[in-house]
């Protein structure tokens, strides 16, 4: 990896042949096929502030930061925010939307990615959710707790979502996307 670039390792993913290493400004990808490793590419701005900002798939690593959702595939990152050139949500919607505290997750029984908006005490559980089958995106409304520490997400022994948050003692809470009722819905296409 880069030395004194003045960027701090905040997480490592290791997919296929490939090392992600996740600085707080960059993501830099350290081939490892052969003898000798090497730093195959570096991308700007792809950069997480915290370990939970990002989660392996079996499609690949998945990642969320201020500019947006991505997936390295083992040969290139997508932003997921963006199909067939087009944005699919717009930039000022994913900057005021996330945070410096946005984490994911991914539930593989459905084949989808789950960003939450904040994971401090200091906000609302809203959350966008990815279909990595119909590439498209649905936006949660108070998703998780509201105003609760959560921890990072993680996948069971059953294949389920999980996590934690800080109401009473810690409570476990498996990912649930059960349809409920509502008295308001906006429908955006």
């Amino acid at each position: 990896a880069s030395v004194n670039d003045g960027d701090n390792i905040v997480k490592l993913e290791a997919y296929a042949d490939r090392l992600l290493i996740f600085k707080k400004n960059k993501l830099e990808l350290l081939n490892v096929s052969q003898e000798i490793e090497f730093i195959e590419e570096i991308f700007l701005y792809k950069g997480v502030l915290h370990p939970a900002a990002t989660f392996k798939t079996d499609f690949g690593i998945a990642w969320v930061n201020r500019e947006g959702c991505y997936l390295y595939d083992g040969q290139k990152v997508t932003n997921l925010l963006e199909r067939g050139g087009m944005q699919i949500i717009k930039e000022s919607d994913w900057n005021s939307f996330t945070t410096d505290n946005s984490t994911i997750g991914y539930i593989p029984k459905k084949r989808q990615i789950v960003v939450l908006k904040d994971c401090t005490a200091t906000s609302h559980g809203d959350s966008y959710l990815f279909d990595l089958v119909t590439q498209s995106w649905v936006k949660g409304n108070t998703a998780f707790t509201d105003s609760q520490i959560q921890t990072n997400f993680v996948t069971d022994w059953n294949g389920d979502l999980v996590h934690a948050h800080t109401s009473g003692t810690g409570t476990i809470v498996k990912w649930d996307d059960a349809s409920a009722e509502s008295q308001s819905m906006v429908m955006t296409t």
